[in-house]
Protein backbone atom coordinates (compact mmCIF):
# COMPACT_ATOMS: atom_id res chain seq x y z
CA UNK A 1 0.00 0.00 0.00
CA UNK A 2 1.34 3.28 -1.06
CA UNK A 3 1.48 6.00 2.03
CA UNK A 4 3.05 9.41 2.39
CA UNK A 5 4.32 10.71 6.16
CA UNK A 6 4.68 14.36 6.60
CA UNK A 7 5.04 16.80 9.09
CA UNK A 8 4.60 20.50 9.47
CA UNK A 9 3.92 23.36 12.02
CA UNK A 10 0.33 23.92 11.85
CA UNK A 11 -0.62 27.62 10.47
CA UNK A 12 -2.53 30.08 12.58
CA UNK A 13 -3.40 33.65 12.19
CA UNK A 14 -0.71 35.67 13.34
CA UNK A 15 0.75 33.24 14.99
CA UNK A 16 3.89 31.98 14.23
CA UNK A 17 5.70 31.00 17.94
CA UNK A 18 5.40 27.93 20.00
CA UNK A 19 2.94 26.23 16.71
CA UNK A 20 1.63 22.45 17.50
CA UNK A 21 3.43 20.05 14.82
CA UNK A 22 1.29 18.09 13.09
CA UNK A 23 1.48 14.58 11.20
CA UNK A 24 -0.22 14.03 7.73
CA UNK A 25 0.19 10.42 6.37
CA UNK A 26 -1.99 10.22 3.01
CA UNK A 27 -3.15 6.73 1.53
CA UNK A 28 -5.65 5.48 -0.76
CA UNK A 29 -7.15 8.93 -1.18
CA UNK A 30 -7.07 8.96 2.07
CA UNK A 31 -5.62 11.45 4.53
CA UNK A 32 -5.13 11.22 8.70
CA UNK A 33 -4.33 14.16 11.08
CA UNK A 34 -2.23 13.52 14.29
CA UNK A 35 -1.32 16.23 16.76
CA UNK A 36 2.53 14.78 17.42
CA UNK A 37 2.57 16.59 21.00
CA UNK A 38 5.59 18.67 19.27
CA UNK A 39 5.81 22.64 19.40
CA UNK A 40 8.13 25.17 17.61
CA UNK A 41 8.20 28.26 16.03
CA UNK A 42 7.51 28.25 12.48
CA UNK A 43 11.28 30.23 11.84
CA UNK A 44 12.71 27.08 13.43
CA UNK A 45 11.29 24.52 10.71
CA UNK A 46 13.07 23.19 7.59
CA UNK A 47 10.35 22.97 5.02
CA UNK A 48 12.21 20.90 2.73
CA UNK A 49 13.28 17.88 5.42
CA UNK A 50 10.03 18.63 7.27
CA UNK A 51 12.04 18.62 10.37
CA UNK A 52 13.50 21.14 12.85
CA UNK A 53 16.47 23.38 11.93
CA UNK A 54 19.98 22.46 13.21
CA UNK A 55 21.15 24.25 16.18
CA UNK A 56 17.70 24.61 17.72
CA UNK A 57 16.41 24.85 21.08
CA UNK A 58 12.45 24.86 21.48
CA UNK A 59 10.16 26.76 24.25
CA UNK A 60 10.26 22.87 25.90
CA UNK A 61 13.66 23.14 26.05
CA UNK A 62 14.20 20.38 23.44
CA UNK A 63 17.05 20.43 21.36
CA UNK A 64 16.79 19.85 17.16
CA UNK A 65 18.80 16.02 17.81
CA UNK A 66 15.69 15.40 20.72
CA UNK A 67 13.06 17.29 18.43
CA UNK A 68 13.48 15.08 15.40
CA UNK A 69 14.58 11.73 17.23
CA UNK A 70 10.68 12.33 18.48
CA UNK A 71 9.81 12.72 14.79
CA UNK A 72 11.61 9.50 13.38
CA UNK A 73 9.92 7.44 16.37
CA UNK A 74 6.54 8.62 14.70
CA UNK A 75 7.75 8.03 11.24
CA UNK A 76 8.77 4.32 12.16
CA UNK A 77 5.92 3.59 14.26
CA UNK A 78 3.57 4.16 11.16
CA UNK A 79 5.93 2.38 8.68
CA UNK A 80 5.44 -0.74 10.85
CA UNK A 81 1.80 -0.14 11.22
CA UNK A 82 1.47 -0.33 7.37
CA UNK A 83 4.35 -3.53 7.22
CA UNK A 84 0.83 -4.92 9.21
CA UNK A 85 -1.75 -3.59 7.13
CA UNK A 86 -0.56 -4.61 4.02
CA UNK A 87 0.44 -8.24 6.14
CA UNK A 88 -3.45 -8.57 6.63
CA UNK A 89 -4.74 -6.74 3.75
CA UNK A 90 -6.43 -4.03 5.60
CA UNK A 91 -7.26 -0.87 4.57
CA UNK A 92 -7.75 1.33 7.84
CA UNK A 93 -10.03 4.07 8.21
CA UNK A 94 -7.97 7.46 9.08
CA UNK A 95 -9.43 7.60 12.85
CA UNK A 96 -8.75 3.21 13.04
CA UNK A 97 -4.96 4.59 11.83
CA UNK A 98 -5.00 7.49 14.19
CA UNK A 99 -6.03 5.13 17.21
CA UNK A 100 -3.55 2.15 16.52
CA UNK A 101 -0.80 5.22 16.33
CA UNK A 102 -1.75 6.19 19.87
CA UNK A 103 -1.70 2.70 21.32
CA UNK A 104 1.79 2.05 19.02
CA UNK A 105 3.31 5.27 21.13
CA UNK A 106 2.28 4.07 24.25
CA UNK A 107 -0.73 7.31 24.21
CA UNK A 108 -3.42 5.07 23.69
CA UNK A 109 -4.31 3.92 27.34
CA UNK A 110 -5.23 7.28 29.26
CA UNK A 111 -6.85 7.55 32.38
CA UNK A 112 -10.48 8.75 32.33
CA UNK A 113 -9.40 11.70 34.77
CA UNK A 114 -6.23 12.57 31.93
CA UNK A 115 -9.10 12.77 29.19
CA UNK A 116 -9.28 16.67 27.95
CA UNK A 117 -13.49 16.89 27.81
CA UNK A 118 -15.57 18.08 25.48
CA UNK A 119 -16.03 21.83 26.90
CA UNK A 120 -12.27 22.28 26.92
CA UNK A 121 -11.70 20.86 23.47
CA UNK A 122 -14.26 23.28 22.47
CA UNK A 123 -12.46 26.12 24.16
CA UNK A 124 -8.67 25.09 22.74
CA UNK A 125 -10.65 25.20 19.34
CA UNK A 126 -11.53 29.06 19.66
CA UNK A 127 -8.24 29.56 20.93
CA UNK A 128 -5.93 27.93 18.53
CA UNK A 129 -8.39 28.21 15.26
CA UNK A 130 -6.93 30.25 12.55
CA UNK A 131 -10.27 32.72 12.99
CA UNK A 132 -10.95 36.09 13.07
CA UNK A 133 -11.66 38.01 16.59
CA UNK A 134 -15.55 38.35 15.60
CA UNK A 135 -15.81 35.17 14.62
CA UNK A 136 -14.18 33.92 17.79
CA UNK A 137 -16.38 36.17 20.06
CA UNK A 138 -19.38 34.11 18.40
CA UNK A 139 -17.80 30.78 19.42
CA UNK A 140 -17.47 31.84 23.11
CA UNK A 141 -21.10 32.60 22.70
CA UNK A 142 -21.89 29.54 21.50
CA UNK A 143 -20.04 27.56 24.00
CA UNK A 144 -21.80 29.52 26.80
CA UNK A 145 -25.91 28.20 25.64
CA UNK A 146 -24.36 24.96 25.20
CA UNK A 147 -22.83 24.98 28.85
CA UNK A 148 -26.27 26.32 30.05
CA UNK A 149 -28.20 23.72 27.80
CA UNK A 150 -26.37 20.81 29.21
CA UNK A 151 -23.30 21.27 31.31
CA UNK A 152 -22.88 17.43 31.01
CA UNK A 153 -22.59 17.71 27.19
CA UNK A 154 -19.90 15.11 25.54
CA UNK A 155 -18.84 14.50 22.23
CA UNK A 156 -21.01 11.02 22.75
CA UNK A 157 -23.98 12.35 23.77
CA UNK A 158 -24.23 15.26 21.36
CA UNK A 159 -25.93 13.40 18.45
CA UNK A 160 -29.14 14.15 16.46
CA UNK A 161 -31.66 13.88 19.43
CA UNK A 162 -29.35 16.81 20.91
CA UNK A 163 -28.94 19.19 18.33
CA UNK A 164 -32.85 18.63 17.75
CA UNK A 165 -33.35 19.54 21.13
CA UNK A 166 -30.97 22.18 21.22
CA UNK A 167 -32.28 24.15 18.13
CA UNK A 168 -35.82 24.36 19.63
CA UNK A 169 -33.98 25.50 22.65
CA UNK A 170 -32.35 28.32 21.16
CA UNK A 171 -36.06 29.30 18.92
CA UNK A 172 -38.20 28.50 22.20
CA UNK A 173 -36.82 29.27 25.66
CA UNK A 174 -33.90 32.10 24.96
CA UNK A 175 -35.91 33.15 21.62
CA UNK A 176 -33.23 34.20 19.65
CA UNK A 177 -34.01 34.11 15.78
CA UNK A 178 -33.65 31.46 13.27
CA UNK A 179 -30.89 33.01 12.17
CA UNK A 180 -29.17 33.04 14.70
CA UNK A 181 -29.85 29.60 15.50
CA UNK A 182 -28.77 28.27 12.56
CA UNK A 183 -25.23 30.13 13.04
CA UNK A 184 -24.91 28.69 16.24
CA UNK A 185 -25.40 25.29 15.27
CA UNK A 186 -23.31 25.97 12.41
CA UNK A 187 -20.50 26.93 14.63
CA UNK A 188 -20.50 23.52 16.53
CA UNK A 189 -20.37 21.58 12.86
CA UNK A 190 -17.47 23.84 12.48
CA UNK A 191 -15.85 22.27 16.19
CA UNK A 192 -17.03 18.91 14.82
CA UNK A 193 -15.05 19.09 11.57
CA UNK A 194 -12.06 20.79 13.32
CA UNK A 195 -12.26 18.08 15.89
CA UNK A 196 -12.42 14.96 13.68
CA UNK A 197 -9.23 16.47 11.99
CA UNK A 198 -6.93 16.34 15.33
CA UNK A 199 -8.88 13.23 16.40
CA UNK A 200 -10.23 14.49 19.31
CA UNK A 201 -13.34 12.32 18.38
CA UNK A 202 -14.78 10.09 15.79
CA UNK A 203 -18.48 11.05 16.36
CA UNK A 204 -19.72 13.43 13.87
CA UNK A 205 -23.79 13.79 14.43
CA UNK A 206 -24.36 16.63 11.86
CA UNK A 207 -24.17 13.61 8.80
CA UNK A 208 -27.99 13.01 9.77
CA UNK A 209 -29.14 16.38 11.17
CA UNK A 210 -30.31 18.89 8.44
CA UNK A 211 -29.17 22.50 8.82
CA UNK A 212 -31.27 25.34 7.52
CA UNK A 213 -29.97 28.11 5.40
CA UNK A 214 -30.28 31.04 6.49
CA UNK A 215 -32.88 33.68 5.14
CA UNK A 216 -32.72 37.65 4.87
CA UNK A 217 -35.12 40.33 3.78
CA UNK A 218 -34.85 42.94 1.99
CA UNK A 219 -31.92 45.60 3.25
CA UNK A 220 -33.81 48.56 4.90
CA UNK A 221 -31.58 51.70 5.45
CA UNK A 222 -31.87 55.48 4.81
CA UNK A 223 -31.58 57.71 1.90
CA UNK A 224 -29.00 59.69 1.03
CA UNK A 225 -31.38 62.88 1.91
CA UNK A 226 -31.94 61.16 5.08
CA UNK A 227 -28.16 60.79 5.93
CA UNK A 228 -27.90 64.65 4.94
CA UNK A 229 -30.18 65.31 7.52
CA UNK A 230 -28.73 63.76 9.92
CA UNK A 231 -25.57 65.11 9.14
CA UNK A 232 -26.89 68.67 9.43
CA UNK A 233 -29.27 68.37 12.41
CA UNK A 234 -28.37 70.88 15.15
CA UNK A 235 -28.05 68.11 17.89
CA UNK A 236 -27.31 69.83 21.86
CA UNK A 237 -26.81 66.22 22.65
CA UNK A 238 -23.04 65.58 23.07
CA UNK A 239 -23.29 61.78 23.23
CA UNK A 240 -25.70 61.83 20.45
CA UNK A 241 -23.77 64.65 18.70
CA UNK A 242 -20.97 61.90 18.67
CA UNK A 243 -22.83 58.68 17.76
CA UNK A 244 -24.78 60.88 14.65
CA UNK A 245 -20.60 62.05 13.52
CA UNK A 246 -19.64 58.48 13.67
CA UNK A 247 -22.41 56.98 11.53
CA UNK A 248 -22.67 59.47 9.40
CA UNK A 249 -18.75 58.94 8.86
CA UNK A 250 -19.36 55.13 8.29
CA UNK A 251 -22.40 56.06 5.77
CA UNK A 252 -19.42 57.49 3.80
CA UNK A 253 -17.18 54.45 4.09
CA UNK A 254 -18.81 51.62 4.24
CA UNK A 255 -17.39 49.44 6.60
CA UNK A 256 -18.21 46.39 9.18
CA UNK A 257 -18.65 47.88 13.04
CA UNK A 258 -15.51 46.00 13.46
CA UNK A 259 -13.24 47.53 11.13
CA UNK A 260 -14.78 50.98 12.24
CA UNK A 261 -13.76 50.47 15.84
CA UNK A 262 -10.16 49.45 14.98
CA UNK A 263 -9.20 52.71 12.35
CA UNK A 264 -6.15 55.22 13.35
CA UNK A 265 -4.80 58.28 12.44
CA UNK A 266 -2.54 55.86 10.29
CA UNK A 267 -4.82 54.26 8.27
CA UNK A 268 -5.20 57.55 6.33
CA UNK A 269 -3.79 56.97 2.88
CA UNK A 270 -3.76 60.86 1.39
CA UNK A 271 -7.39 61.30 0.89
CA UNK A 272 -8.56 57.86 1.57
CA UNK A 273 -9.16 55.56 4.17
CA UNK A 274 -7.49 52.10 3.78
CA UNK A 275 -7.75 48.87 6.10
CA UNK A 276 -8.02 45.00 5.68
CA UNK A 277 -11.67 43.68 6.07
CA UNK A 278 -11.68 41.43 8.96
CA UNK A 279 -13.80 38.66 7.35
CA UNK A 280 -10.87 38.18 4.58
CA UNK A 281 -8.03 38.45 7.12
CA UNK A 282 -7.54 34.73 7.11
CA UNK A 283 -8.15 33.71 3.84
CA UNK A 284 -7.11 36.21 0.59
CA UNK A 285 -7.16 39.25 2.87
CA UNK A 286 -8.65 42.43 0.57
CA UNK A 287 -7.69 45.61 1.62
CA UNK A 288 -10.24 48.07 0.92
CA UNK A 289 -9.43 51.66 0.00
CA UNK A 290 -12.37 54.61 0.23
CA UNK A 291 -11.71 57.92 -1.08
CA UNK A 292 -13.19 60.27 1.38
CA UNK A 293 -15.68 62.51 0.80
CA UNK A 294 -15.86 66.43 2.05
CA UNK A 295 -18.77 65.56 4.32
CA UNK A 296 -16.55 62.59 5.89
CA UNK A 297 -13.65 64.78 5.80
CA UNK A 298 -15.27 67.93 8.00
CA UNK A 299 -16.25 65.28 10.18
CA UNK A 300 -12.70 63.33 11.08
CA UNK A 301 -11.63 67.74 11.13
CA UNK A 302 -13.88 67.59 14.77
CA UNK A 303 -11.74 65.13 16.56
CA UNK A 304 -8.19 65.53 17.48
CA UNK A 305 -8.20 62.28 19.74
CA UNK A 306 -4.57 60.84 22.26
CA UNK A 307 -3.99 57.65 20.52
CA UNK A 308 -5.25 58.59 17.03
CA UNK A 309 -8.05 56.91 16.83
CA UNK A 310 -10.24 58.43 14.45
CA UNK A 311 -13.40 58.81 15.88
CA UNK A 312 -14.65 58.83 19.81
CA UNK A 313 -15.81 55.36 19.60
CA UNK A 314 -18.63 53.41 22.17
CA UNK A 315 -18.87 49.95 22.28
CA UNK A 316 -20.40 48.12 19.92
CA UNK A 317 -23.82 47.64 21.65
CA UNK A 318 -23.85 51.03 23.23
CA UNK A 319 -23.59 52.27 19.68
CA UNK A 320 -26.81 50.28 18.59
CA UNK A 321 -29.09 51.43 21.32
CA UNK A 322 -27.92 55.47 20.93
CA UNK A 323 -28.66 54.85 17.15
CA UNK A 324 -31.86 54.07 17.61
CA UNK A 325 -32.43 57.71 20.21
CA UNK A 326 -30.46 59.35 17.96
CA UNK A 327 -32.89 58.81 14.59
CA UNK A 328 -36.54 59.63 16.74
CA UNK A 329 -34.44 62.91 18.06
CA UNK A 330 -33.82 64.25 14.39
CA UNK A 331 -37.34 62.71 13.30
CA UNK A 332 -36.39 59.55 10.93
CA UNK A 333 -39.29 57.39 12.19
CA UNK A 334 -41.05 56.78 8.53
CA UNK A 335 -42.62 53.52 8.38
CA UNK A 336 -40.85 50.31 6.41
CA UNK A 337 -41.36 46.61 6.23
CA UNK A 338 -39.18 43.79 7.45
CA UNK A 339 -39.14 40.25 8.05
CA UNK A 340 -39.93 39.13 11.37
CA UNK A 341 -36.41 37.36 12.55
CA UNK A 342 -38.20 34.30 14.01
CA UNK A 343 -41.61 34.07 12.30
CA UNK A 344 -40.04 35.60 8.95
CA UNK A 345 -43.73 37.33 8.26
CA UNK A 346 -43.97 40.83 7.31
CA UNK A 347 -43.89 43.53 9.98
CA UNK A 348 -44.40 47.30 9.89
CA UNK A 349 -41.97 49.48 12.06
CA UNK A 350 -39.95 52.66 12.27
CA UNK A 351 -37.08 53.14 10.92
CA UNK A 352 -35.55 54.11 13.98
CA UNK A 353 -36.49 51.53 15.50
CA UNK A 354 -34.32 49.08 13.75
CA UNK A 355 -31.41 51.53 13.02
CA UNK A 356 -27.96 49.82 14.14
CA UNK A 357 -24.26 50.14 12.95
CA UNK A 358 -24.91 47.57 10.29
CA UNK A 359 -27.47 49.48 8.43
CA UNK A 360 -24.47 52.43 7.62
CA UNK A 361 -23.44 49.83 5.47
CA UNK A 362 -26.41 48.80 3.79
CA UNK A 363 -26.77 52.94 3.77
CA UNK A 364 -23.12 53.12 1.81
CA UNK A 365 -23.48 49.98 -0.51
CA UNK A 366 -27.21 50.37 -1.32
CA UNK A 367 -27.36 54.02 -2.45
CA UNK A 368 -24.23 53.19 -4.59
CA UNK A 369 -26.11 50.33 -6.03
CA UNK A 370 -29.24 52.43 -7.15
CA UNK A 371 -26.75 54.96 -8.32
CA UNK A 372 -25.68 52.14 -10.81
CA UNK A 373 -22.14 51.64 -9.77
CA UNK A 374 -20.76 48.68 -10.53
CA UNK A 375 -20.77 45.60 -7.73
CA UNK A 376 -17.01 45.33 -8.37
CA UNK A 377 -15.93 49.20 -7.48
CA UNK A 378 -18.71 48.92 -4.24
CA UNK A 379 -16.64 45.93 -3.28
CA UNK A 380 -13.39 47.01 -3.84
CA UNK A 381 -14.76 50.01 -0.94
CA UNK A 382 -16.55 47.98 0.96
CA UNK A 383 -13.99 45.19 1.57
CA UNK A 384 -16.39 42.02 0.23
CA UNK A 385 -14.96 38.88 -1.42
CA UNK A 386 -15.25 38.09 -4.85
CA UNK A 387 -18.92 37.20 -6.01
CA UNK A 388 -20.18 37.65 -2.94
CA UNK A 389 -24.29 36.62 -2.05
CA UNK A 390 -24.24 39.87 -0.10
CA UNK A 391 -24.88 42.14 -3.15
CA UNK A 392 -27.65 39.68 -4.62
CA UNK A 393 -29.52 41.40 -1.78
CA UNK A 394 -30.00 44.68 -3.22
CA UNK A 395 -31.31 43.50 -6.76
CA UNK A 396 -34.40 44.00 -5.23
CA UNK A 397 -36.43 47.34 -6.93
CA UNK A 398 -37.87 49.44 -5.12
CA UNK A 399 -41.41 51.49 -6.02
CA UNK A 400 -39.32 53.53 -7.69
CA UNK A 401 -37.13 51.86 -9.69
CA UNK A 402 -40.97 50.00 -11.54
CA UNK A 403 -42.45 53.36 -12.27
CA UNK A 404 -39.19 54.90 -13.89
CA UNK A 405 -39.29 51.62 -15.66
CA UNK A 406 -42.62 51.71 -16.91
CA UNK A 407 -42.59 55.68 -18.17
CA UNK A 408 -40.11 54.03 -20.99
CA UNK A 409 -42.35 52.19 -22.80
CA UNK A 410 -45.48 54.39 -22.50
Amino acid sequence: MNYSVKFYPEKRKDIDFNVPVMLSVTYSRQRMFYYTGLRCDVKQWDTQESRLKRNQITLNDQTTLEFNAELTKITKAVNDLFKVYEIRDVLPSPAELRENLKSKLGKGAVRETEKIDFFSRFDQYIKDAPLSAERKRHLKTILKKVKAFNPNTSYESLDVQYLTDFHNHLLNVKLNSRNTAISDIKGLRAFYGHSNKHGWTVNYPFKSFSIDTESFGDPVFITVEERDKLYSADIQNEILSQVRDIFVFQCFIGCRVGDLLKLKKSNMMGHCIEYIASKTRDDKPRIARVPLSEKAKAILAKYDLPAGELLPFLSSHQYNINLKLLFKSVGLTRMVTIADPNTRQTVQKSIADIASSHMARRVFIGNLHRKGVKNEIIASMSGHVENSKAFSRYYNINQEDQHNAIKLIE
